[in-house]
């Protein structure tokens, strides 16, 4: 099997780790693929070959991302509609992407290498951004956020849904997230988590100006239509936290489901409910007195 790595570059844990997983899949005679752009400095070896990170998805049969769970984004978005598996190895801070720990990773990617695994399909966002000239599109499988960038005061976002008006939202921004990312920024800005199977999308406020608005739950076969013609000239469209738009003359953005998912792979005794459990401390008295 060709592997794919696909590294944090910032991570102390890394340089202890990484050696390891090497010599396993070298033992276990798996082919080695790094992006060559970042790490042909870095390591060497007769089973590690380098390509260009724009081939690495057609060249490998599965992505070993390495980090936390932003390191796992970017990792699905090289590998979007590939319709190969990305496999999370999470290093510490709080992750609820990757089922795989510094603690279990030797016994996960031996099962991994026997097919001992089964693959969850995660509603994805799509994102079409309407300009007089053009049409932008792009994806994300946490959320989309309309982000106040620079501007000082709370902005206001019409928003529709299917159409149909639902709020002039007076705040620092919106979230609109998919159950994948129910548990990243939404759940900060007060909004619910959502089990992955689930075929809805949440809207979230941050930092609303009114104490009556509330998270929204939406079906995921819904279009969230955000007028823009009353937005600041800073104010930016945010995928996933890794890609930036901004929607100076832009007249509207349409969000909805996307036409692909993203393949997650999980590991048998694992579940949504146990990651809830381990990453949030549930059952723990962590109160110290």
């Amino acid at each position: 099997m060709r592997i794919g790595l696909w590294l944090t570059p910032r991570h102390d844990a890394l340089t202890e780790i990484l050696p390891d997983i090497i010599q396993f899949l070298e033992k276990n005679h798996q082919e080695i693929i790094l992006n060559d752009v970042t790490w042909r400095n870095v390591f060497s070896g007769e089973s590690i070959k380098f390509v260009t990170t724009a081939d690495l998805p057609q060249q490998i049969d599965a992505l070993f991302s390495i980090g936390g769970d932003g390191t796992f984004l970017s990792a699905s978005r090289l590998m979007a509609r590939s319709g190969k598996p990305v496999l999370g190895i999470h290093l510490g801070g709080l992750g609820f992407l990757a089922d795989v720990s510094f603690e279990n990773y030797t016994e996960r990617l031996a099962a991994f290498l026997r097919g001992e695994y089964s693959i969850e399909e995660r509603n994805v966002l799509a994102v079409r951004t309407i300009f007089p000239e053009k049409v932008l599109a792009n994806f994300a499988f946490n959320d989309i956020v309309i982000d106040r960038g620079r501007v000082s005061t709370t902005i206001k976002i019409r928003t529709f849904v299917n159409g149909d008006f639902l709020n002039t939202y007076r705040a620092d921004g919106i979230i609109i997230a998919s159950p994948t990312g129910s548990t990243a920024y939404s759940l900060s800005a007060g909004g619910p988590i959502i089990s992955p199977e689930l075929n809805v999308f949440v809207i979230s406020p941050i930092c609303p100006h009114s104490l009556s608005v509330r998270p929204v739950v939406i079906s995921a076969d819904s279009v969230v239509s955000i007028d823009c013609s009353e937005l600041a000239p800073d104010v930016s469209l945010v995928m996933d936290g890794q890609e930036r738009q901004v929607l100076e003359r832009a007249e509207r953005v349409e969000i909805q489901k996307a036409d692909f998912t993203l393949p997650v792979v999980r590991f048998p005794g694992d579940s949504f409910f146990h990651t809830l459990r381990t990453k949030l401390n549930w059952g723990r008295d962590i109160r110290g007195n």
